[in-house]
């Protein structure tokens, strides 16, 4: 109503400020109507009245009738109109008495009053002034006589108490319409409260696309005040690349083609910055459902957006070297077949390794070498022509792409990539020198899948390795048997191991005196799938090399513990008084150098229940060498646990007598090359009789292997060897062959395992 002041949404709680413009206002239009309407009566209706004196009346009225519409009502308390009132039964009773006394002029003035008070005062203020109304009322009366005053004393039944109910019910109708003002100054102050303080920006945007009314994250969002921002066109604040889609999906709001929108984009900010926001859109109509204006909600999400391009790039580059993953090598790889086949060109793979980079690793530390593998990757980077793609593929592994005409490419290429090495890589706590091991595969008509090609590349960087450091190979199909065969043995051992193919075999000591069994040696075995029966030298090297030695071993010591216990009950069973057999157990180096091998020996012994004093192991002299030191401690917590130590395949490391006398070994093994020709060659009986001597000398067993035949066993006895292993004494054979109870002479081995074992 535009007649009526504009509630301010900011006083939630009910001042009356409403009320009381609105009860001065009616109570002009009321004073304005009946002045109107008691002239127009005196007029038509005949009688004895003094015409001037009405119009002068009537003119008052009116006049103060609108003089109280633009009274400030709004100012002055709910009480003053209580104030006024009985000025207004006195005005009343002296109209009465020195006026025309017009009986329905009397009696509609006092019924306006109580509509005032109805109006501009409480519930109850009415039936409080009734006594105020009857004396107001009955005293002028009183002070007449007449016909006329006869009549107004009795519609004083029907007057007063109609003034009363009138300026109750009118209180009534006022105190409820206070409590809905109230009601929607409070809604209206909520939702604006809500508006400002949202913590997503909201805007009011006009149907020109200028902004009407924005809250406080919209302007911070902008970086502006919110006062400044109205007005201004919302096309200003989008990045000129996305202005066009926006409009577009503001045009089709506004065509009632979309109820709402949802898109991300990029806001101007008042520093020049650029802001991603989500936005979405959506527009407010009117009865008829045309737009009147629409909403517009923002949300940040610059550093989501930053985040989530961040992962992206993470996803296809290596966070190192911040050069391309595998996944995204392989993406190109795929995509350059396709268009080098397009174009008759050939797409050239290199596979690039780091010569003796475990050696930094291991040396200066992983930080280090680190920072090596990022100073390779950009001088590689640099190193490549235009169009090649370089990739880290995983650990110190690059990948490089190129197109060429054919293979006379490849030197010029491989040339830039060792050029790019010449110097030594310095950093603060180191300086290395960098070669390169490069396969490179050609794309041919068979090598058109990307993992075809992956793997001939592989192939020959791994034939480049085995020829030496800073080496290439260009992959040819003639190669690919050994490495073939290499690459797909390591994967199945992994699976031996895992699927329990390996199985052990045992080889007898013997006493060459007396001809018994003193222990067994336990020889591991690969029982393949579809090879059969496989060597040690089938897949020992290459479990060296594949990092699977450790498991290999502790698989073997477990197995061969679990076997000498199980012969030592069922020969406790039977109630021979012997010791249990001994068992020997070969050690590599990569399981000596294992941090917590004693650890793992000891509870070996305690799961199987084999005693410590029965178990042997067998160190090369190639374990002892690569750290003497802390070999010697190893050896010696070994010994603690009361396990025996031999040294294996002696005169064949180079060991230094200054270590071997400190080493607590208590037996040497004789290499089996020196037992060979032991009937026929004098050097090696030579070599044979001076580790005899040099064990008696430092008090250490001496053992000798490969014994194949009796004058082998003859010179030995002679020299003072009376321990061997040999083919002559029994082959290694499965523990199903040899039975229960390990036999005690060799007589009883050889009788019971009459089956031939590898």
């Amino acid at each position: 109503m535009e007649w009526l002041p504009e509630a301010d949404p900011g006083h939630a709680e009910d001042d009356g400020t409403l009320s009381r413009v609105l009860c001065g206002r009616i109570a002009a239009l009321a004073l304005v109507v009946c002045s109107i309407l008691l002239m127009v009566s005196d007029l038509v209706i005949p009688g004895d009245r003094s015409v001037p004196g009405l119009l002068v009346s009537c003119g008052a009225s009116i006049a103060v009738g609108v003089l109280a519409w633009w009274f400030p009502w709004g100012r002055f308390g709910r009480w003053t109109v209580l104030a006024v009132i009985p000025f207004a039964f006195v005005a009343v009773g002296l109209t009465w008495v020195y006026a025309d006394r017009n009986g329905f002029n009397y009696s509609v003035t006092f019924v306006v009053i109580f509509a005032l008070v109805g109006l501009a005062l409480p519930r109850w203020t009415a039936l409080r002034l009734a006594p105020f109304l009857v004396l107001a009322y009955l005293v002028p009366l009183f002070a007449t006589t007449g016909p006329v005053a006869t009549i107004g004393l009795g519609s004083a039944v029907f007057v007063v108490p109609m003034c009363v109910v009138l300026g109750e019910a009118i209180a009534w109708a006022m105190h409820r319409f206070a409590i809905a003002e109230g009601e929607v100054a409070e809604g209206a102050a909520s939702i604006q409260q809500l508006f400002d303080e949202a913590p997503i920006g909201i805007s009011k945007l006009g149907l020109d696309g200028r902004l009407l009314e924005v809250n406080r994250a919209y302007a911070e969002i902008h970086g502006y005040r919110r006062e400044d921002m109205v007005g201004m066109a919302i096309r200003d604040l989008t990045h000129p690349d996305d202005r066009e889609e926006n409009r577009v999906k503001i045009e089709r709001l506004l065509a009632g083609d979309l109820d709402r929108f949802h898109l991300e984009r990029r806001s101007l900010r008042s520093d020049g910055r650029i802001a991603w926001v989500s936005l979405n859109g959506s527009v407010v109509r009117d009865a008829q459902s045309e737009p009147v204006f629409m909403i517009g909600q923002i949300e940040d999400i610059t550093e989501r957006h930053a985040l989530r391009d961040q992962l992206a790039r993470n996803a296809v580059t290596d966070p190192l070297t911040g050069l391309a993953n595998r996944k995204l090598f392989m993406e190109h790889l795929d995509m350059a077949l396709a268009q080098a086949e397009t174009r008759g060109r050939h797409v050239a793979l290199m596979f690039l390794d780091l010569d003796r980079f475990k050696l930094v690793n291991d040396g200066i530390g992983h930080d280090a070498g680190d920072r090596l593998l990022q100073r390779v990757g950009q001088r590689l980077q640099h190193a490549l022509r235009p169009g090649d793609f370089l990739a880290r593929f995983g650990g110190d592994e690059f990948t490089v792409l190129c197109e060429v005409t054919g293979e006379e490419d490849v030197p010029e290429i491989v040339s830039r990539l060792r050029t790019s090495m010449a110097t030594p890589v310095s950093e603060v706590d180191f300086e290395q020198f960098v070669t390169l091991s490069i396969g490179v595969a050609l794309s041919t008509t068979a090598t058109m899948l990307p993992s075809a090609l992956l793997r001939s590349a592989d192939i020959a960087m791994y034939q480049a390795k085995r020829s030496g450091p800073g080496r290439y190979v260009v992959y040819s199909p003639d190669g690919d048997d050994d490495a073939g065969m290499s690459l797909r043995t390591s994967n199945e051992l992994h699976r031996a191991i895992q699927e329990s193919q390996l199985v052990l075999h045992y080889q007898p000591f013997v006493d060459v005196e007396r001809l018994t069994v003193i222990g067994t040696e336990a020889l591991v075995r690969w029982q393949h799938p579809t090879r059969g029966l496989l060597p040690p030298a089938e897949f020992v090297d290459l479990a060296e090399e594949c990092g699977l030695m450790v498991d290999l071993g502790s698989w073997v010591l477990r197995q061969a513990c679990r076997q000498g216990a199980a012969w030592a009950a069922a020969q406790s069973a039977t109630g021979a008084r012997h010791r249990a057999p001994s068992m020997s157990v070969n050690i590599s180096p990569q399981q000596l150098a294992e941090p917590g091998f004693c650890e793992f020996v000891l509870s070996v012994l305690e799961e199987t229940g084999y005693p410590a004093d029965r178990l042997w192991l067998e160190i090369t002299e190639g374990a002892l060498l690569r750290d003497p030191t802390a070999a010697i401690a190893i050896l010696r917590a070994l010994r603690t646990l009361g396990v025996h130590l031999s040294i294996d395949d002696f005169g064949t490391g180079y060991s230094s007598l200054s270590y071997l006398k400190r080493l607590p070994v208590e037996a040497l093994k004789i290499d089996r090359s020196f037992v060979e020709h032991l009937e026929t060659g004098s050097d090696d009986r030579a070599i044979v009789e001076a580790i005899v001597a040099l064990g008696r000398t430092l008090g250490l067993h001496v053992v000798a292997e490969g014994i194949e035949r009796p004058g082998q066993a003859i010179e030995l006895a002679a020299r003072g060897c009376h321990v061997a292993q040999g083919f002559l004494y029994g082959r290694p054979v499965d523990p199903s062959v040899i039975g229960p109870s390990l036999p005690v002479s060799i007589s009883d081995w050889l009788t019971g395992n009459r089956l031939t074992a590898v």
